[in-house]
């Protein structure tokens, strides 16, 4: 039995009967429309802000805690343990945890300046404590009372919607966060930081922890779209790129933030044109036989795109076939690439002192996609083969800031621009550095990055290893499916996003 204290002829008892009376409704959590989850990045350690009031559940137990706004956090991960860390308070979770954004929370919050206990009613000798709340942790405030020391004690309603009463001495009061509801997170190779819409997952593999948004379709696409297709393009071009990003992410479900995926930014990149193209094409997605399609598209197919079977080596899809780009106006429609040897021998794996004879690419595809790149060494000759990735990848270049070739739709042009006088015959090749040679003098190996060399007409200087081998290429990306550049070009002329989308992916339909 509660013993009972009299204040000015009211019974203290009343402040455990009044922690179950409270007209304060609990806060909630969103169900999100065809939820996508989005892979922000992973770590040893990942930091990150809360922005906002959110919801941690730890998966593993079930249970719930409010966090409070404006809190940095970071997560890690030990044996797949996940724990997130906040100043000196940690949480951890053998399956990982979902942080949930908040809507409609009380009026006020509390929030602690010290671990502080939770009690049934408004004393800490008369009444039992029920849970002890961590400083970054937050509660829904419902109302205060002051016991018969004077004390001051505020009745709240903890994320298990139990409610009970925490003393003033080490509780403050704040206004609940109005605003949208946000996290915040550095993205890898990002000066700025990005903000966020929806809730978090946070999981651990090893010693690597993951940090994944929550977030309802149409506005992941809002996060899309003006980073794969510039703001101030024609809207149709942008709806079109609405439609094909929605689709994309509706046939994968769980996505990356980067171009193996499509390019998410969150709210920070989002754009008042780009939103209204969203806003316009709100559920439509493309569809073969009545099937969401996973909707591939690129920067620029170079004039034509590409057949699926062609570039990746897979099956072929009736809707993912090479097609014409006759409006596409794209910087990138042609490039070259030039190359010395060894960097090349290098890219192949071959060993320091490899000699480069000669160098072929073989096109596979319908348009004259490369499908394998052989060398003639003097270690021996080797063919590397692959789909269009690997055969990018062949080809290292800082011309561009994902580091490899743009396609692999070129044509190869090299000169072997020196003859070396062997024991028994001439033997043309691409570099002579490293090389040993007689001179007047005797032996020596060239390893300068120019070497004499003797003509009909004299004695010249010449790039020991010249750049010679030269790659004359069209488009930037797969080109599968739907040209970016392809797109703005049609939209220019008048056509609209189904037009677009149509032409792209031919045999399908747009609908909900």
């Amino acid at each position: 039995m509660v013993s009972k204290k009299w204040i000015g002829g009211a019974c203290l008892a009343a402040g455990l009967l009044f922690s179950f009376q409270s007209n304060a409704f609990a806060y909630e959590k969103p169900t999100y429309t065809n939820q996508v989850k989005v892979s922000l990045g992973s770590g040893s350690n990942v930091p990150f802000k809360l922005n906002s009031l959110f919801e941690l559940e730890n998966l593993t137990s079930g249970e719930k805690t409010l966090l409070v706004p404006e809190l940095y956090v970071s997560i890690s991960s030990s044996n797949s343990v996940t724990t997130l860390t906040a100043g000196n308070d940690t949480y951890s979770a053998r399956n990982g945890f979902r942080l949930s954004e908040i809507q409609n929370p009380a009026a006020k919050y509390a929030k602690f300046t010290a671990p502080t206990n939770v009690y049934k009613g408004a004393s800490a000798t008369d009444y039992p404590s029920i849970r002890t709340m961590k400083k970054s942790d937050a509660a829904e405030y419902l109302s205060s009372f002051k016991n018969s020391s004077g004390e001051v004690w505020y009745n709240i309603q903890l994320s298990d919607g139990s409610k009970g009463w925490v003393s003033s001495s080490t509780t403050l009061l704040a206004d609940s966060p109005t605003s949208l509801s946000l996290f915040s997170y550095l993205k890898s190779g990002k000066k700025a930081i990005s903000q966020f819409r929806g809730s978090a997952e946070l999981k651990g593999s090893g010693s690597t922890a993951t940090l994944y948004n929550i977030l309802g379709m149409e506005d992941y696409v809002k996060g899309v779209v003006p980073n794969e297709m510039a703001t101030g393009w024609p809207m149709e071009a942008l709806k079109a790129q609405a439609i094909v990003a929605r689709s994309y992410a509706d046939a994968s479900k769980t996505v990356s933030s980067t171009p193996a995926s499509q390019v998410y930014s969150g709210y920070s990149s989002e754009a008042k044109d780009t939103n209204a193209a969203v806003d316009a094409t709100k559920g439509q997605l493309v569809k073969y036989n009545g099937k969401t399609v996973q909707a591939y598209f690129f920067s620029t197919s170079g004039g034509k795109t590409a057949n699926i079977g062609d570039v990746w080596n897979s099956a072929q899809v009736p809707y993912l076939v090479s097609v014409s780009d006759p409006y596409e106006n794209s910087p990138l429609s042609n490039w070259t690439e030039t190359f010395r040897s060894s960097t090349l021998l290098k890219s192949f794996g071959f060993p320091d002192g490899t000699v480069l004879f000669g160098i072929t690419a073989n096109p596979t595809g319908a348009n004259g996609e490369v499908g394998s790149v052989t060398m003639v060494t003097s270690a021996g000759t080797v063919t590397k083969t692959g789909n269009e990735n690997t055969i990018r990848h062949l080809f290292p270049t800082t011309s561009n800031s994902y580091g490899y070739l743009k396609s692999n739709w070129f044509t190869m042009n090299s000169a072997q621009s020196f003859t070396v006088q062997g024991a028994a015959s001439t033997q043309k090749q691409y570099s002579v550095k490293g090389a040993a040679v007689m001179t007047a003098s005797g032996e020596t190996t060239v390893g300068d990055s120019t070497v004499q060399v003797q003509t009909a007409s004299g004695t010249v200087s010449q790039d020991a290893d010249p750049a010679s081998i030269t790659l004359n290429g069209k488009g930037w990306g797969h080109r599968i499916g739907m040209s970016q550049y392809g797109a703005k070009g049609f939209a220019e002329k008048g056509y609209d996003a189904e037009a677009i989308i149509k032409h792209y992916y031919p045999g399908t339909e747009i609908s909900q």
